[in-house]
């Protein structure tokens, strides 16, 4: 399963992205998924390659870190009170505001790329993050997305 329901944040508070991956790095590092080495290495690699992407449909992100600072694979869901800034995917100086971030946590292999192609369809679904976007319950609605 691509989900699960122990990794979804919704309605976090956060006013810029810096506060946005301290707390759900912090969240993370309590679920016992990422190393130490998390937080500052997610920062460094999002400055060197960002991973904004504008849809069809709205703004997302999907920060990663390498896997050697990522202790169990699964996908961190999280839906700001705030659309965060980004920058864009190949072409930093475009911003995005991204309304659902993926903290996508590897620990390599395989499913890394299994698990990438599985969220660019996903993104490709206007349906899909039409519907969690505009969710009232969110997790349920990752749990049991069928499309």
């Amino acid at each position: 399963m691509l989900f699960k329901e122990n990794m979804v944040i919704d309605g976090i508070n956060a006013h810029d992205q810096n506060e946005l991956f301290s707390k759900v790095a912090k969240k993370l590092g309590e679920l016992d998924v990422v190393q130490p080495s998390y937080l500052e290495e997610l920062k460094k690699r999002e400055n060197v390659f960002p991973t904004g992407l504008q849809t069809k449909t709205i703004g997302v992100a999907i920060p990663h870190v390498d896997p050697v600072n990522v202790k169990t694979d699964g996908i961190m869901v999280v839906r700001p009170n705030k659309p965060v800034i980004f920058s864009q995917m190949g072409d930093p100086s475009t911003k995005v505001e991204a309304s659902i971030v993926f903290f996508i946590c590897s620990t390599g292999g395989d499913q890394q790329l299994t698990t990438l192609r599985q969220l660019m369809d996903l993104f490709s679904n206007g349906e899909f993050l039409k519907k969690i976007s505009e969710s009232n319950n969110l997790t349920n609605d990752l749990l049991t997305w069928k499309g």
